[in-house]
């Protein structure tokens, strides 16, 4: 299921009074997810994806679990990369930052993600060079993000937390690193 479904439908759980009264809920992605991963333990998109949704629902450690089981059964770059981006929305930059580094060497950077998904990973950790450095080597890779609309574009459907790590690095780069 593509990103903007997954937001929607956990936006659409945050607005209902189950949230309200009930901490330990739930959302029909995840029962799906759980579903399949009844079905399939080893499902490791599966568990990748439940990692995501739990994530931003904030619930780390359950999160945390799915998402190094997901590694450990598929080793691979868009696993890691995928894990990343759940460490992120936790807000664990050096987890996020492992997964990206990781990502990235078994890609051999090839990958159209592995640049921005670095940015995300040192903007948390505060490492504005890096961050731009690697802002730089992104807009080679996909010059939509060398401009502010196709930039805001692109990173519609991204988390509020995701978009402004993107901006504010785009804010630094225009002002001081664009060519």
């Amino acid at each position: 299921m593509p990103r903007t479904s997954l937001l929607l439908l956990l936006a659409a759980a945050l607005m209902t009074p189950a949230f309200a009264a009930e901490p330990a809920w739930s959302t029909p992605r995840l029962d799906n997810l759980n579903k399949q991963i009844e079905r399939n333990a080893a499902d490791a998109k599966a568990r990748s994806n439940r990692g995501y949704v739990l994530a931003l629902l904030g619930r780390k450690e359950e999160a945390r679990a799915d998402l190094k089981k997901a590694v450990e059964l598929q080793n691979d770059a868009p696993m890691h990369n995928r894990a990343g981006w759940a460490y992120f929305n936790m807000g664990d930059y050096a987890d996020a930052l492992r997964e990206f580094e990781a990502s990235s060497k078994l890609s051999d950077f090839g990958a159209h993600y592995d640049y921005y998904s670095f940015v995300l990973a040192c903007w948390g950790t505060g490492d504005k060079k890096r961050a731009l450095e690697n802002y730089a080597k992104a807009v080679e890779k996909d010059p939509r993000l060398g401009e502010y609309k196709s930039l805001n574009e692109r990173t519609a459907e991204w988390t509020p937390l995701e978009r402004q790590a993107m901006h504010e690095t785009y804010v630094l780069w225009s002002k001081a690193w664009k060519p």
